[in-house]
């Protein structure tokens, strides 16, 4: 029994020494090892835990350190495009401290040999929500900012209404080139052309299907927040604008009887103080043609600017009408 205990003993012994010698064991830090896209970084000097929390959210990686280890160590300023492990290399450079990756995007930080004890100590000792770790940053969400609400440009995020707000870009990426598009963008929205020039927008169901020039739509179009009693939304083509915002229920508290249902509110861009131009042509079938073009020219500083932008399309009509052997629904539109 006594032999037995005695062997335990030492089977214990030399397994805690195998333990502490593969925890201890120096590991270089190669630059294969830790991969990954590059990122411009920007750390200060400063406390190293503050700088290493820093590049665990700038890069989105967690990174895993005892407070005792990290405590009265300053790092290196870090400014430019690194790579995970590059940016590691130069904060911890002339800390006596190495960073060993144990999985994708964490990061362990360890002492030299003569912090071994001590490191051990940490790790073993401290529970783990009390080793400090930085958090991967939350997937940003692009910050979209409407003006129907009228209150001054909020976030679409933080706004108490049903609105759908899409940019000049995404309606270029998803051909939504008129009015009659936005039903394939805007959820609960249909759109029906009647005769001679009316035309209804339908939001949620409620529309307005009389045909007379002194009846009021249930849907409002409006341009810069001003309402379009009269338009030829059916016929309207996007070019140049900041955004189109479709807000979904009643809206009569900001823009009259006339939004039962909702608004679409088309937003022009701004000139800026910086030289922009675009210019862009589409063809198609039908015999289509589309072109448009924006010059922006400051003028004096951020005070005053000029911005100029047009748009011509011209398409035979996609019905074929036999008795007058003409196409119907042509189009040949500037603005």
């Amino acid at each position: 029994m006594l032999r037995t205990s005695r062997l335990h003993a030492i089977q214990t012994a030399f397994l805690l020494t195998a333990s502490t010698t593969c925890l201890l064991a120096p590991t270089t830090f190669a630059q294969a090892q830790i991969t990954g896209s590059r990122t411009q970084l920007n750390i200060p000097s400063q406390p190293l835990a503050a700088a290493l929390k820093t590049f665990g959210v700038e890069t989105d990686s967690q990174v895993l350190f005892s407070n005792d280890l990290v405590a009265g160590r300053i790092n290196r300023p870090l400014k430019g495009s690194y790579s995970a492990g590059e940016a590691l290399d130069v904060l911890l450079k002339g800390t006596n401290l190495h960073v060993e990756q144990s999985s994708a995007r964490v990061y362990l930080i360890k002492g030299p040999s003569a912090d071994g004890a001590r490191e051990i100590r940490a790790f073993q000792t401290l529970q783990p929500t009390q080793l400090a770790q930085t958090d991967p940053a939350p997937r940003a969400v692009e910050t979209v900012t409407v003006t129907s609400s009228k209150l001054g440009g909020a976030d679409v995020q933080s706004i108490p209404i049903s609105i759908t707000a899409l940019s000049q870009e995404q309606l270029t990426a998803t051909q939504t080139s008129g009015g009659p598009d936005l039903i394939k963008q805007v959820p609960n929205m249909t759109f029906t052309k009647t005769n001679f020039s009316g035309y209804s927008i339908q939001l949620r169901g409620i529309g307005t299907q009389a045909i007379s020039v002194t009846t009021d739509p249930a849907v409002a179009v409006a341009f810069n927040d001003m309402p379009f009693i009269r338009n030829h939304f059916f016929e309207q083509e996007f070019f140049d604008v900041a955004q189109v915002q479709v807000l979904r229920g009643p809206q009569g508290t900001l823009y009259g009887r006339n939004a039962t249902a909702g608004v679409v509110n088309l937003t022009s861009a701004k000139p800026t103080d910086q030289f922009e131009a675009m210019a862009s042509a589409e063809f198609g079938n039908y015999k289509q043609k589309r072109f448009e073009g924006m010059l922006n020219l400051p003028i004096v500083d951020d005070r005053l600017a000029l911005r100029f932008a047009g748009e011509w399309t011209k398409r035979d009509g996609y019905t074929f009408n036999r008795p007058t052997n003409d196409n119907v629904d042509g189009r040949n539109l500037w603005s």
